[in-house]
């Protein structure tokens, strides 16, 4: 695993949690350059459609553009901070989708939502998440006694974005990071774009602490972190 010069000081600690986890293997260089091209794509999302489209067809087209700006906001994130992006089919084939990764962790992306809730279960998200069966509670099998334990080598995380229906379009009201169950049925973890960046220069202590998971709160017209959701 690659070790980043301002990650050294963690301690393996870190490893004992899935989003510390992504702070130890990936440079801090990435959520920040995340955070702005997040906010760079509902900016101009925003632009276009207010000066190109339209108010009839607008709405739909503002998801659309933020949507696609996203994705291609996440890839740039990805490559500045010299991590590995690729863009697989998705399957049947007739769209695609991104995903950025080193050491074991890859991250995609879920569909802008207005809530902190679960993300739309497509194929491609349903299948990248049974990754993460070792966060899991271990069920034993009676029937199957020699069923190995899931690997821990390979963890999915999620870009975690959400619009206000009546906050500000220009800008997400919250940028983060979800670490989905293997069924996608809930997130194990989640936290903010802030709070990520703040755990690189955080104390020791400060890094284990528990974090609040967001259960499909609406966001209001900032962003707001997790524990503050509701």
């Amino acid at each position: 695993m690659v070790q980043y010069p301002e990650n050294n000081k963690q301690g393996a600690a870190l490893t004992d949690d899935p989003i510390a986890r992504l702070v130890q293997a990936w440079p801090e260089t990435f959520f920040r350059s995340l955070a702005e091209e997040i906010d760079a794509a509902f900016a101009k999302a925003h632009s276009l459609t207010a000066e190109k489209i339209a108010p009839p067809e607008r709405r739909g087209a503002l998801g659309q553009l933020r949507h696609f700006l996203s994705e291609d906001g996440f890839r740039s994130a990805g490559r500045a901070a010299g991590l590995i992006v690729h863009v697989p089919d998705t399957s049947p084939k007739g769209g695609c989708y991104s995903v950025v990764e080193r050491d074991g962790n890859f991250m995609i992306r879920s569909n802008v939502l207005s809530h902190c809730g679960q993300p739309r279960p497509t194929k491609f998200r349903r299948r990248w998440s049974t990754l993460n069966e070792w966060l899991s509670p271990w069920q034993i099998d009676l029937f199957d006694t020699d069923r190995p334990q899931p690997a821990q080598d390979n963890m999915c995380a999620m870009l975690v974005v959400t619009a206000s229906k009546n906050g500000n379009p220009m800008l997400p009201a919250f940028v983060g990071i979800g670490i989905p169950s293997h069924d996608l049925s809930t997130w194990i973890r989640l936290a903010s774009i802030e709070d990520i960046i703040a755990l690189y220069n955080a104390p020791a202590e400060q890094k284990d602490a528990p974090v609040d998971i967001a259960d499909r709160a609406v966001p209001k017209l900032k962003r707001r972190r997790p524990s503050e959701l509701g």
